[in-house]
């Protein structure tokens, strides 16, 4: 009997000693990689980025990125179109990528002094720490344009590293020279002709530099003795010979693309390969890995067309899901976006001061002023605000998370929301914090317009979130797009109160209608114009197209007002959040003891919420309990039969 009056506490005390769940990624949802075996991008991480980039006998190519960040996702095929590039390149520069929003590699994203997704840093050879790290610029979707710049990087530190080509041009060279300049294991030279800021000759380097003790390429760019030589105008460039044993020279055939938008490395790679199975001129030569690299792009490139096709195709509004839309704001939503901005994305920064200080400032008080939020999140605001303001010279991301980590028994931000309610996709890279932060941008409009203020300043909200915008939100392309839609943000009509809530839903519809069939489009939930006709059947003025502005507003005061937000999973845990904490230990120090028992409707009260919170858990140990009964019993009855 005793057994049975304490095993509720022995649950809590086993509970106590296991991590829960959601402290895996604590507040953010699930970050998944975006990069799996199967693409040639080594998947980084806080555990393996040392052991494996610092002091490698490699350069390494490394994308920051957030598996949450909508244009990371867009751009994740042309990253991986440039991993297969580089494939045989693997001697001088291998490709990487570390997903900055899994929290383990947070403080390793913050020290990259990584300002924005995504970012590529090329890390030198035997590198101790990343003192010596390039930025590497992204162009938003050709992976040829990436290739290009990371080949120009590479260049620029070539001539530190004597196992790497030459990436110098020949120009003063004369024909004689050349093979005297080679190794003396070399059994093919090449020549390549080309413009000063043509890269065709250096990837063609790159691409054999498995082969460069057999192999010997060099590029010359300036009319001159070699050009004299071999008759070569600016006419004929690109073009390629090969410099025979004799001290004589072949115009091996290319057909000539004379752009330098062109990809010429192709036909030039394919040209070289030919030559060498037709001559036998290299030993132990194998180019299957080309033609496996040329498929995976091509397959890259395909699917890039499918979806710009798919832009053309008229969307039937009748395949949103219904059920999500009917869907209340839900507490838990604007809860975890908010603690995703404190504990996520604003520590990245290594520096918050000046213009980003100020923006943080305005942030934070539109919040404490408009955040529907019940009071110990209200309380939490408030006191982050005072926190934020005695700095007042600014402070480094580190600093400001531990001061956003401060909390007390009446003011906290929940730690323990691990999944988004109404922003949930049907996969785990879909929706999530960029559908939270609209929401929460709706939600402080309507909240401000309700206030029932005499006088409102309808451009202090969107020009908050402007600035929070600018300054802290990571996504370096939605970043920028965000701020071609608000040019005209000043010109907002401050005599109607309805203004800034119109403002937010036409830049969002504009937003939705852009991103319409891209790939960070969920197919459950497509970005159709808000609200559908399921969700406002007379917010479009009927036989057209066009939104009735009157009962919009009526749909949106309605549907983003504080009487609309679910907060039924809040006040379910709301009891657990209250307390300073909300480990197991916290609740068994509240727990009465009775003639050395626990009190069982304490503990009645609490299991259903340590069961929902830890629920993987709490399944094994309730098998190790039942077993631990039975066996309980078992010995007693054994112990009757040997006393009877």
């Amino acid at each position: 009997m005793y057994l049975l009056n304490v095993l509720p506490l022995i649950f809590l005390v086993i509970l106590n000693r296991i991590q829960p769940i959601s402290s895996i990624a604590v507040g953010v949802g699930e970050a998944i990689s975006l990069y799996n075996g199967t693409d040639k991008i080594a998947v980084l991480s806080g555990e393996n980025f040392s052991s494996t980039v610092y002091q490698s006998k490699t350069a390494w190519a490394v994308e920051f990125y957030a598996s949450w960040c909508g244009h990371c996702r867009s751009y994740a095929n042309t990253y991986r179109e440039v991993a297969a590039t580089a494939w045989p390149w693997r001697m001088i520069v291998r490709i990487g990528a570390i997903n900055c929003h899994a929290g383990a590699n947070l403080n390793l994203c913050r020290q990259h002094g990584v300002r924005g997704f995504p970012t590529i840093r090329l890390i030198r050879p035997e590198a101790v720490f990343d003192n010596s790290s390039k930025a590497i610029v992204i162009p938003a979707t050709d992976a040829i344009y990436v290739t290009r710049e990371l080949i120009r990087q590479l260049d620029n530190m070539h001539r530190r590293y004597k196992s790497w080509p030459d990436f110098t041009p020949a120009n003063r060279v004369i024909f004689e020279e050349l093979y005297a300049r080679a190794p003396r294991t070399t059994k093919l030279l090449l020549l390549v002709f080309e413009k000063r800021e043509d890269t065709t000759g250096r990837q063609l380097m790159l691409d054999f530099s498995k082969y460069r003790d057999q192999m010997t390429i060099f590029r010359t760019t300036t009319d001159g003795r070699l050009w004299r030589k071999l008759h070569v105008n600016n006419t004929d460039i690109p073009s390629l010979f090969v410099i025979l044993k004799n001290r004589t020279a072949q115009r091996i055939p290319v057909q000539q693309n004379k752009s330098l938008d062109a990809d010429n490395r192709g036909v030039f790679n394919r040209a070289i390969r030919l030559y060498i199975h037709q001559t036998n001129s290299i030993t132990n030569f194998n180019d299957q890995e080309f033609d496996a690299m040329d498929q995976i792009r091509k397959t890259l490139h395909n699917k890039r067309l499918m979806r710009q096709s798919a832009k053309n195709r008229e969307y039937i509004e009748a395949n949103i899901d219904r059920n999500t839309t009917r869907r209340k704001v839900n507490m838990i939503d604007l809860e975890l976006v908010l603690s995703h901005m404190f504990r996520q994305e604003i520590p990245q920064f290594k520096s918050i001061r000046g213009q980003a200080y100020d923006a943080l400032i305005q942030w934070i008080t539109i919040l404490t002023q408009y955040f529907p939020g019940r009071e110990p999140v209200m309380n939490y605001l408030e006191r982050l605000l005072s926190k934020v303001k005695e700095q007042s010279d600014g402070f480094s991301g580190s600093e400001f998370q531990q001061i956003v980590d401060v909390k007390t028994s009446d003011a906290y931000l929940p730690t323990n929301h691990n999944r988004y309610q109404h922003c949930a996709g049907s996969q785990p890279q879909y929706r999530g914090y960029p559908c939270a932060l609209w929401l929460l941008f709706h939600t402080l409009t309507v909240s401000q317009y309700q206030k029932e203020l005499r006088q409102i300043d309808v451009r202090e909200i969107p020009l908050a979130i402007k600035g929070y915008i600018k300054h802290f939100f990571m996504c370096r392309e939605c970043s920028k797009n965000f701020m071609k839609e608000t040019l005209n943000i000043t010109e907002l009509d401050t005599t109607n109160k309805q203004e800034a809530i119109l403002y937010l839903w036409k830049i969002h519809n504009h937003v939705n209608e852009r991103l319409h069939t891209d790939i960070t489009e969920d197919p459950k939930y497509p970005k159709v114009q808000f609200p559908s006709k399921f969700l406002c059947p007379t917010c479009k003025i009927i036989n057209t197209n066009e939104f009735d502005i009157s009962n919009t507003m009526d749909f949106l005061l309605h549907y983003y007002s504080e009487s609309n937000i679910d907060s039924t999973l809040i006040s379910k845990e709301y009891h657990l959040s209250n307390y300073s904490s909300n480990r197991p230990e916290d609740l068994i120090s509240k727990m009465e003891f009775i003639d050395g028992t626990a009190d069982r409707s304490v503990i009645t009260r609490y299991l259903p919420d340590i069961v929902q919170q830890y629920p993987l858990n709490s399944f094994l140990l309730f098998l190790i309990l039942i077993i631990g009964i039975s066996r309980h019993r078992h010995c007693k009855a054994k112990r009757k039969r040997y006393t009877l």
